[in-house]
């Protein structure tokens, strides 16, 4: 049978599901949180008050101290280690902030254009691709339309004058690509695009991962980033 705390009415094994409940902030607000001081008490005054005829169970009082000696080393773990994480999550946001202002070459649709330049980008076919197009557009629809021939794959870079079906050169901005191919059985597959932007701010998702907030808008995690330069 258990023992029961005479202060309190609740045993000393309930006491140590009590005190995994306080340490939840959904089922028990942390006031109501007993500590080691207010156990090792409440079981001082249990022995002080016990039937002598009816003795406290050594064995019981060892395992309701170890109980509670593990519960508090697990709650001082927890604590420790969420302190840990917010702490590698602030230090990884100032690292990240370096990386504002930088160019990259990022997984993504979307692209940052300099008039007068040319821009590369890289594609990445999963197979071997004919036929390949790529699809250059901006807010107004499409721009240039590439014919790249065969690819084989993995990745290959490539790159855009800069200028219109007329050959006018296209003005500074955001655009976007659309690449497919012929697949060996006739069928059209889109090609994953690495493409140039740049980092406009860095923030953590609610998983603790990075992400970059590029020119085009695009939010992309930081593993998806493939080079980065001045």
């Amino acid at each position: 049978m258990a023992t029961v705390l005479p202060t309190t009415g609740v045993s000393a094994s309930e006491y140590a599901t009590a005190l995994q409940q306080a340490s939840n902030p959904s089922t028990s607000a942390p006031s109501n949180a007993l500590g080691q001081a207010d156990f090792l008490r409440l079981l001082t005054t249990q022995l002080a008050n016990q039937d002598p005829n009816k003795p406290m169970d050594p064995t019981n009082f060892v395992t309701d101290l170890t109980q509670m000696s593990q519960l508090e080393s697990t709650n001082q773990m927890n604590a420790s280690v969420l302190a840990m994480t917010k702490g590698f999550q602030s230090l990884q946001t100032l690292q990240g902030a370096a990386l504002i202002g930088k160019s990259v070459q990022a997984e993504g649709e979307e692209m940052s254009h300099t008039q007068g330049k040319e821009t590369s980008f890289r594609l990445e076919p999963d197979q071997p691709l004919s036929d390949v197009k790529v699809v250059i557009t901006n807010e107004f629809g499409p721009v240039k339309e590439l014919s790249l021939g065969d690819l084989n794959r993995g990745e290959s870079t490539q790159s855009w004058d800069g200028l219109d079906e007329q050959g006018n050169p296209m003005a500074s901005g955001q655009y976007s690509l659309t690449v497919y191919g012929t697949d060996e059985t006739g069928e059209l597959q889109s090609i994953k695009t690495i493409v140039p932007s740049q980092v406009k701010s860095v923030g953590i998702n609610t998983d603790g991962t990075m992400a970059l907030t590029l020119a085009t808008g695009e939010r992309v995690a930081l593993d998806a980033v493939r080079e980065i330069s001045e």
